[in-house]
């Protein structure tokens, strides 16, 4: 006996949408899947998948039936990442991947990508949906597009907390020694930027000022780093050169043009001139729009520590 409750539930957790073989579990004759839909119970999206009439036409429900449109497939790729609300990737046209096996059957909801290296660890559900994990996700979209790109992603997964580092870097003993695909090589220098203790960029300027030192070849610092003195904690910097005592601060228009901002601002920086650092304060003008001068302050700085170093190497010998 066909079991309508049963259908009803099972297409409420998969966004109004069910798949023929469900329903022969589910005691569907041939027979009586053909009754379903010629009385308007059910609605053909594909040979393969059909919909609960009178549910709603959402992008979820286009995902779902995307993913179960191929035989263990999930959405992946760029709709993967879209999903994951990763800033730049959009879902649609729905990408799905599924295991090496021939796409038969007609054409499909999505676009469907195969894969020899496919486990049940590469797949997660999101709001029921089938989904590449986003460390699986990452891997895929490495190769496929620009690293500067893919390393934006990896920051936002990571600052989102969707991606741990250590899992980076157990992802790094797997992969080949000699890497022949682009995507390994991306997703090496990837790891290797991002060494333990690893934050991300936290705005487009701090992403803009690595970028310029990376293109002068100046040496890089770290990141978001935690300060104090005698006192206690001072705050966490932008941006830390802690060999040469060097510390930058990028002053946003946004964040740092208020009267509280810049006094709590001349109280941090004075505490950190205190405690010995140098602090450099540039501003988004200057990251924007004088490269020249940006560069200039850093290298100044470095060089001030250098010269103040051999002072007392000097004083120290006489």
């Amino acid at each position: 006996m066909v079991d309508h409750d049963a259908v009803r539930n099972l297409a409420e957790r998969q966004h109004g949408v069910v798949t023929r073989r469900q329903l022969v579990e589910l005691g569907f004759t041939r027979q009586a899947v053909a009754h379903s839909l010629s009385s308007g119970r059910l609605d053909r999206l594909t040979e393969r998948v059909l919909r609960v009439r009178g549910s709603a036409p959402t992008a979820h429900q286009r995902a779902m039936a995307a993913a179960l449109d191929v035989p263990s497939g999930a959405i992946a790729l760029f709709s993967a990442a879209g999903l994951w609300r990763v800033p730049g990737f959009i879902t649609e046209p729905w990408h799905v991947l599924t295991g090496r096996r021939p796409h038969r059957g007609g054409a499909h909801l999505g676009r469907v990508h195969s894969t020899v290296r496919w486990t049940k660890d590469d797949i997660t559900t999101l709001d029921g949906i089938p989904v590449t994990t986003p460390l699986r996700t990452l891997v895929d979209l490495a190769g496929r597009i620009h690293p500067e790109r893919l390393s934006k992603a990896c920051d936002r997964m990571i600052d989102t907390r969707l991606l741990r580092l250590d899992q980076l870097h157990q992802l790094s003993s797997t992969l080949p020694e000699r890497p022949r695909a682009p995507g390994t090589a991306a997703l090496r220098r990837l790891i290797a930027d991002r060494p333990p203790g690893y934050r991300p960029v936290a705005s487009n300027l701090e992403r803009r000022f690595e970028t310029l030192l990376s293109g002068a070849g100046e040496a890089p610092f770290e990141r978001q780093v935690d300060l104090g003195d005698a006192d206690g904690w001072i705050g966490r910097v932008d941006f830390l050169d802690r060999s040469r005592g060097v510390v930058v601060e990028i002053q946003s228009e946004l964040f740092h043009s208020g009267l509280v901002d810049r006094d709590r601002d001349r109280v941090r920086i004075a505490r950190l001139r205190r405690a010995g650092w140098i602090v450099l304060e540039i501003t988004e003008h200057e990251i924007w729009h004088r490269p020249d001068i940006v560069l200039a302050k850093v290298r100044g700085a470095r060089g001030r520590h250098t010269t103040l170093a051999h002072q007392v190497t000097q004083d120290l010998t006489t």
